[in-house]
């Protein structure tokens, strides 16, 4: 793992436009190759997992940092290559974006410092992350879940759902299966019912589910992970 470096220069300023803070969190100093990445992450994720006493919280954070060191890794190897793979991931993001604020909606974005500073906000912006999809009322229906569902794989990041008050049912519900990386989602006072159960089954990372009256019983309410925070309303106010 970068064994050439010395132990006492294991500490980038994250300041550095040279030394992204993702590489900082891992405890690497460039150049890095996908191998020392991958080891220094592994190090790390057995002391800091949450099933061995670690912070959820940090290991968020950990697990942000190892995504983003392999993204660092790869634009180094080729820039050209890098932002041609990236085109097509940030037009299909962009149209949820779009959608969602047509719709009346908010999106949240987290900036890739590191690659602005490479290539400035012209290009910089195709790493941008949707983080956050707000959508309250009857515009979050089945049409909006499948939207969403047909770009999971350009969502990878998406962390928070909110889609309460909205018209979705199981049909939408199971749409948004793919969205892996969910971490909130509110559901309150929509029309989901029988499906409401499997959710935290599809998302293992989720930490806060929003679900109207009636979508669950009272054995699924006792067997929820732990993880989940189980809130039942007719809407999310």
């Amino acid at each position: 793992m970068n064994s050439s470096q010395p132990s006492s220069a294991r500490a980038p300023s994250p300041a550095s436009p040279h030394h992204p803070k993702c590489l900082s969190v891992l405890g690497l100093l460039p150049p890095v190759t996908a191998e020392d990445v991958k080891q220094a992450y592994l190090a790390k994720a057995m002391a800091m997992h949450p099933d061995r006493g670690g912070d959820p919280a940090e290991f968020v954070l950990l697990q942000k940092a190892f995504e983003e060191a392999k993204e660092f890794v790869q634009f180094k190897a080729g820039k050209l290559e890098w932002l041609a793979s990236k085109i097509e991931a940030y037009a299909q993001q962009q149209d949820v974006v779009s959608e969602t604020i047509d719709r009346g909606g908010e999106v949240e974005m987290e900036e890739t410092d590191w690659l602005r500073k490479s290539f400035g906000d012209d290009f910089g912006h195709v790493a941008d992350k949707l983080v956050s999809v707000r959508l309250r009322g009857p515009a979050a229906d089945d049409v909006f879940a499948i939207l969403l569902g047909f770009r999971a794989d350009s969502l990878k990041d998406l962390a928070v759902l909110d889609l309460a008050g909205g018209r979705l049912t199981d049909e939408g519900l199971l749409q948004l299966k793919g969205l892996t990386s969910l971490r909130f989602l509110d559901l309150r006072g929509t029309a989901v019912g029988k499906l409401a159960a499997e959710v935290p089954t599809w998302f293992e990372h989720l930490e806060f589910l929003g679900l109207p009256p009636g979508a669950v019983g009272l054995f699924s309410r006792m067997t929820m992970p732990r993880r989940v925070k189980l809130a039942i309303g007719l809407s999310a106010d």
